[in-house]
């Protein structure tokens, strides 16, 4: 597995038949963040069922990655293009020297449908590991501010109505370690804190579903057993919900992470450029 060693973090990504550009572990500051991170399919749905619904699977034509320097960060770009132009993804897996981290797919579009009436349903997987194996806790951003636990397993919306503040958190409360997560705007997007299972996990790969993410009978619901996401091994699913009315779109979750080592305070980063690409 491909190992990404810069901007204190130390990342590991593969390729998988079916679901893309894949992580495993991720350690920020030598400090294990992510066990493993995945976007498994697009889901695509049409007004009146003219079509489909369909599952694209996320291929491409090349293995390439691309590994792209931006400002006090790298990303890893890949191009889904195995099915042709009209139904082309660009994923991009982004970090930041201070924590920061997202996931975001690109939709090029649009298909054989050019009115817009039709709907993209991206599920993006992160099995973050603040405390190793368990002992997370999940929460939700109260509509007043408050950080409030989250008891058991299911679906969560954003409390004040959209993107633009972070909306949810896993936490490590032994250490105060944590990974705040907010929703871009225009996904109009939910999350799944579910504990991790077996059949879960083999989820993450991709598969084709009848119906779309989040609803009865496709992941992550079909996981979902009413257990408890509090002092536990806490996976979530972040679902993105994005209309084609926009033709070309970005959709996808960010997170910050809070109570890990304070990055370096050398801005130029010249050390970086010399860092270990395994």
């Amino acid at each position: 597995m491909p190992i990404i060693t810069r901007e204190n973090w130390r990342v590991r990504y593969q390729w998988s038949q079916s679901s893309g550009l894949r992580l495993g572990a991720a350690d920020y500051q030598g400090i294990r963040v992510l066990y493993a991170a995945s976007v498994p399919f697009v889901h695509v749905s049409y007004q009146g069922d003219a079509y489909g619904p369909f599952t694209d699977e996320l291929r491409s034509t090349t293995k390439d990655v691309v590994l792209r320097e931006i400002v006090k960060g790298f990303d890893l770009v890949v191009k889904y293009d195995l099915y042709g132009a009209d139904y082309e993804y660009d994923h991009i897996w982004r970090f930041h020297d201070d924590g920061q981290f997202g996931s975001m797919i690109v939709i090029h579009g649009p298909g054989e449908e050019i009115h817009g009436r039709h709907t993209y349903h991206i599920p993006f997987r992160f099995d973050l590991d603040l405390s190793g194996a368990s002992g997370d806790s999940f929460q939700a951003r109260s509509p007043l501010g408050t950080w409030m636990d989250v008891a058991d397993e299911g679906r969560t919306f954003p409390s004040f109505g959209g993107g633009g503040d972070y909306a949810w958190r896993l936490i490590d409360k032994a250490t105060g370690k944590s990974a705040r997560l907010r929703a871009r705007t225009g996904d109009s997007a939910e999350v799944w804190a579910l504990r991790y299972k077996a059949a879960e996990a083999w989820g993450s790969w991709g598969g084709a579903q009848a119906s779309a993410p989040g609803s009865p009978g496709s992941v992550p619901a079909i996981y979902s057993d009413g257990q408890s996401v509090q002092d536990a091994d806490v996976v979530l699913w972040y679902i993105a919900h994005v209309s084609a009315l926009d033709r070309v779109s970005a959709c996808g979750p960010w997170f910050a992470l809070d109570g890990f080592p304070p990055p370096d305070e050398d801005d130029d980063h010249m050390d970086d450029h010399h860092a270990a690409h395994e």
